[in-house]
């Protein structure tokens, strides 16, 4: 299969945003076409910018694991919206090409109902027993580089649902002080059969970015990060909006029919410009 022009694939890693409405624009099969083609690196963020329903309708014309690995790149909440589009059949193509453990927290987050709690808990966010010290919970931090909450979670032996520890705290603390004296046991869990619909206004979002969510028993199952939220009221999985006479569709259909680079197209076109100045295409 021959490679991308080094033009498109910038314009790809770029502009992700506006990459996305131009995919979702274009037939299925040509956004897989295209997606094939790019290092996963590249499409991730440009599935993360997409609609769910667009971006799994390329994405089950992608192999198994292919698929996969750009599930596993995206963030919690866009690759299980992703995942709940695809009919089961390739679901579970997709997950058997995953981690066992990742396997397993997407198909534990897809066994509840989309309007529930449970339905968008991040299920890999940080936690920690509250006995352990601080300089453990800083080692725990340091393989996670992308955990961005305000908070770590904490536990008891059992796995059940304990308290909270602010990120502040532990840049403060001796490392060898244990976590339950910083424990802030005040945040209240939320149950994961919660409607999503009704957890916005919770006090709780003023003093944290992301609200410990349990089962029945208590037990620690992740966490509902604000984004994450504001995501599932935007109502992620909405069906696309139908697309326009867009410019940059149009040069796309003409990049597959002519094999030219789409930056290349771009590069005099009024749009080019008017993108630098405001980020992204209307």
């Amino acid at each position: 299969m021959p490679e991308l022009p080094q033009l498109t694939l910038a314009f790809l890693q770029q502009r992700p945003a506006s990459a996305a409405r131009a995919l979702e624009a274009l037939a299925p099969e040509d956004a897989a076409e295209l997606i094939r083609r790019v290092p996963v690196r590249i499409a991730a963020p440009v599935f993360e910018a997409m609609n769910s329903v667009a971006a799994a309708r390329c994405v089950e014309r992608l192999p198994a694991d292919n698929a996969a690995a750009i599930c596993a790149a995206l963030p919690w909440a866009d690759a299980s919206a992703l995942l709940r589009q695809l009919a089961p059949d390739l679901r579970q193509g997709v997950l058997s090409n995953l981690s066992t453990a990742l396997a397993l927290r997407f198909r534990r987050s897809l066994d509840y109902a989309a309007s529930t709690v449970g339905a968008w808990t991040e299920m890999d966010v940080p936690a920690i027993v509250a006995d352990r010290t601080v300089g453990e919970a800083i080692q725990l931090l340091a393989r996670v580089p992308r955990y961005s909450a305000s908070h770590l979670l904490l536990t008891d032996q059992a796995q059940k649902y304990v308290g909270i520890v602010p990120l502040a705290a532990l840049l403060q603390a001796s490392p060898t002080e244990a976590l339950e004296v910083l424990a802030v046991r005040e945040c209240r869990a939320l149950r994961d059969s919660t409607s999503i619909a009704t957890v916005s206004e919770i006090g709780e979002w003023e003093t944290t970015s992301l609200l410990p969510v349990v089962n029945h028993r208590g037990e620690l199952l992740g966490g509902l990060s604000r984004a994450t939220l504001n995501s599932a009221l935007r109502g992620l999985d909405a069906p696309p909006a139908v697309a326009g006479d867009s410019l940059l569709a149009h040069l796309l259909g003409a990049y597959f029919v002519a094999g030219e680079g789409l930056l290349g197209l771009l590069v005099d076109t009024p749009t080019a410009s008017r993108e630098d100045r405001s980020g992204g295409l209307s």
